[in-house]
């Protein structure tokens, strides 16, 4: 996937192209990042949650780690339930410091767990991808 230039900055500082942090035949998370002008370590991810299967989710939890040199706070999901058919999706806004910033970039792992036709599913992933500014 290509990824372009971040657009030009907007009172709350730079955005980024959105990218796929996970995909699979069931579940899509898109990740929406922008920079908070003024603090180059920083930065604000809204991560977008899409239920791509025929079977509603329920008790839906995103999980992220990443290396020491980056701290990670997650604010609350909108919700804990995704319907099925991607009409519908679930949003939660990451933030993320690296302190390491200009040197080492950011690298994340996520976890999604929900219930689906009365199973626990469990789909993880990495993502190396970011943009390599943020």
């Amino acid at each position: 996937m290509a990824l372009v230039a971040p657009s030009a900055p907007d009172k709350n500082g730079p955005t980024y192209p959105s990218i796929i942090a996970l995909e699979s035949s069931s579940s899509r998370i898109t990740f929406e990042s922008s920079k908070p002008s003024g603090n180059p370590k920083s930065m604000v991810i809204q991560a977008t949650f899409t239920n791509l299967s025929s079977s509603n989710y329920t008790d839906f939890i995103f999980q992220a780690a990443v290396p020491k040199f980056l701290q990670l706070h997650l604010d609350p999901a909108s919700g804990n339930s995704l319907p099925a058919g991607g009409n519908s999706t679930m949003t939660q806004t990451l933030s993320v410091t690296n302190s390491q910033h200009g040197k080492k970039s950011l690298v994340m792992r996520i976890r999604i767990s929900y219930n689906a036709d009365g199973k626990e599913v469990l789909e993880e992933g990495q993502i190396n991808h970011f943009p390599r500014d943020l």
